[in-house]
């Protein structure tokens, strides 16, 4: 029996159903094989009618809390998107699964603790079969590696000599809402074995490669503007994901100057590059209230048990969230990076980057063109990507993935040279 092209893990969820609809009605939807799977036949079988799915979209219902059961489903398909979550909880197993069988992985998970497991369990078999595993390949982290990766790219371009990167700033600003799975997520937090978060507070905790340390602060600002803001709530996720794209180019530019020239030149950020990113606001009051809110808020949840019994009660249930729709770009999500160079007489650039439509729209969005990424542009992936392993969206995807979310309408971007002695002009 032919494989799947892609296949959805965890469709009949709230953010599983944005994605197989993203797949659907993609404009190349009849140049791959379309496939959804989860634990119950019948709810699959319902979205297939609610969504007016293709009859030839196939249904694979298995059992995620047996192995053999999940290694029989993964190798049915080429490519999985897997949005099954609490990670921690349920996806251990389809990531081995994948990596062992040479089944290309994308999921949307936000848990850096859990991906720490994977890299510590899974990288090396993963390098060993060839496999891309990518986790975080949704609103977190694609829009912060991608906005760090477009401005050291620009300055890249500008420089005739290797490039090294000092300090790097994001600025975001998008709408907040929850699904049960992100609250559940949240929750789950608490379930975590203290030896699981040893270290977690570390931004570079996900790679073998330690940079710059940076200050923790409760008001922000980016450089060379009157923009200021404060506690970033997927920072503490999106800054290890930045800082593991920063390790792996790296690594392979450490490797590459070993042993000689090569075929591809090794793009690095350079040895001190230093990465924050922060919730933007219109002043440095509302940017403090908002970092003491976020901090408060995590500890209650944390510590408090009779906090999580409430949420977990009377909040926002596994499988709903906002309501949702594609042709609504009305929302934004908008970031401003701005990055320079290390060392005397350096280079600034700005990268205003924005996607249309709200967290979980784009969501569906970066990890179906990231799918679609590695099952039609193999060939094209940066060399990380193409030798596997647990990665990154901008490590494994670089320009491929740049291209595909232009194309997709749901991103532009804008990159310009900043002059600070003019910057604070404007905003």
């Amino acid at each position: 029996m032919a494989k799947v092209d892609i296949l959805v893990l965890g469709a009949t969820g709230y953010t599983g159903q944005l994605v197989t609809e993203y797949l659907e009605k993609h404009p190349s939807r009849d140049t791959f094989t379309l496939g959804i799977g989860g634990r119950s036949f019948s709810k699959l079988q319902q979205l297939s009618k609610d969504l007016s799915l293709s009859t030839n979209v196939g249904i694979y219902p298995f059992d995620i809390s047996d192995f053999g059961s999940v290694s029989e489903v993964v190798q049915k398909a080429r490519v999985i998107i897997n949005c099954i979550g609490p990670f921690m909880k349920w996806s251990t197993p389809v990531v081995r699964a994948c990596a062992s069988q040479n089944v290309h992985y994308v999921d949307i998970t936000g848990e850096a603790w859990w991906i720490k497991d994977l890299i510590r369990n899974y990288d090396y078999q993963a390098m060993k079969t060839k496999t891309i595993i990518i986790p975080a390949s949704g609103f977190d982290s694609v829009p912060s590696d991608l906005a760090a990766y477009l401005s050291a790219r620009a300055l890249a371009k500008r420089r005739d000599i290797e490039l090294s990167l000092g300090r790097s700033v994001t600025g975001l600003k998008f709408s907040i809402g929850f699904s049960g799975g992100t609250l559940a997520t949240t929750l789950s937090l608490s379930e975590i074995a203290p030896s699981q978060l040893e270290g977690i507070r570390d931004p570079y905790w996900l790679t073998s490669v330690k940079g710059r340390r940076r200050p923790t602060r409760l008001i922000y600002s980016l450089p060379y503007s009157q923009i200021y803001g404060g506690i970033s709530p997927m920072g503490a996720v999106n800054e290890k994901i930045v800082n593991r794209t920063w390790g792996l180019f790296e690594s392979r530019a450490q490797a590459v100057s070993r042993r000689g020239p090569d075929t591809e030149s090794s793009f690095r950020y350079g040895p001190n590059f230093c990465y924050e990113e922060f919730t933007m606001f219109s002043n440095r009051i509302f940017g403090f209230f908002f970092s003491v809110g976020i901090l408060v808020g995590m500890a209650a949840i944390s510590l408090l048990s009779p906090v999580r019994w409430f949420l977990k009660t009377f909040g926002v249930k596994p499988g709903s969230g906002p309501k949702q729709a594609f042709s609504d770009k009305s929302k934004t999500i908008k970031l401003i990076n701005v990055t320079s160079t290390d060392g005397p007489n350096p280079d600034h650039v700005k990268t205003n980057v924005t996607f249309h439509g709200d967290p979980y729209v784009v969501t569906a969005v970066t990890v179906g063109e990231s799918a679609l990424a590695i099952l039609f542009n193999h060939d094209d992936l940066p060399k990380i990507g193409q030798a596997g392993g647990i990665l990154t969206p901008m490590s494994a995807l670089g320009d491929t993935l740049v291209k595909r979310l232009l194309n997709s309408s749901y991103l532009t971007y804008e990159t310009h040279t900043l002059h600070p002695n003019d910057s604070r002009k404007t905003r």
